[in-house]
């Protein structure tokens, strides 16, 4: 049953304690490249950043050979690259915060007159 799994698996049987569960099928190496491209995509989306922009770009120079690792970093990235930068996530975001406290304010108004 383990097969290619990246990690061993026990406990999935009847009876069996629940043991820890795969988190990708294939190799380990696998694992690890996989790891560091959603810590990537993570990075730009914490950024506001037009993701695919930013993995194409930053591949691309590594790939040139650049080693200003510094430069490649979201927030420097976003301010040599202000067009990539996804501006309507931060009117979402304060739209989000204000129906979140509205929502908040009338529950303890409600909690107030109960």
């Amino acid at each position: 049953m383990q097969g290619n799994l990246a990690r061993p698996v026990w406990g999935w049987g009847p009876g069996e304690t629940p043991g820890p569960t795969p988190l990708f099928i294939g190799s380990v190496a696998a694992g690890y490249r996989a790891e560091d491209l959603m810590t990537l995509c993570s990075s730009a989306i914490r950024n506001d950043l037009d993701v695919y922009a930013y993995i194409k770009d930053v591949l691309d120079q590594l790939l040139g050979g650049s080693t200003d690792y510094g430069s490649l970093r979201p927030d420097v990235w976003a301010q040599s690259h202000p067009d990539s930068i996804r501006e309507y996530r931060a009117e979402e975001r304060r739209q989000r915060n204000t129906r979140r406290d509205r929502s908040r304010q009338e529950r303890r108004l409600n909690r107030t007159t109960d």
